[in-house]
């Protein structure tokens, strides 16, 4: 029994030159109202997400209110709602927490 050698592939040989990326070129910044759009895409994302703790608050609420009147029977699928609210909701503190520690910083900054 004998070993047998591992065969290349492909012989190594001159590599061909790697193709241009065009990083190398500036790229073409205009000015315009991009912070404008930035600032409305901003604001839509947090009415969304706002709107999302809100509707898993509702939830977990509906859950509870038909656990207690007996409507329903899986103690998890209520459970599994209270969490997601209260984690939601957590998180939800916890940004706008560092949000008001940001701008405090901001605002003791020396010009």
């Amino acid at each position: 029994m004998s070993i047998q050698p591992i065969v290349p592939i492909m012989p190594l040989g001159a590599m061909s030159p790697l193709a241009s990326t065009g990083l190398e070129s500036t790229p073409n910044i205009s000015s315009g109202d991009g912070a404008q759009k930035a600032g409305t895409d901003f604001a839509k994302f947090l009415d969304d997400a706002l709107s999302q703790v809100d509707a898993l608050q509702k939830n977990a609420d509906t859950a509870s209110v038909q656990l207690a009147t007996g409507q329903v029977q899986d103690l998890s699928e209520v459970m599994v709602a209270l969490e997601k609210a209260s984690l939601s909701l957590s998180l939800t503190v916890s940004v706008r927490d560092k949000a008001l520690d940001a701008y405090n910083q901001v605002m003791r900054m020396q010009m």
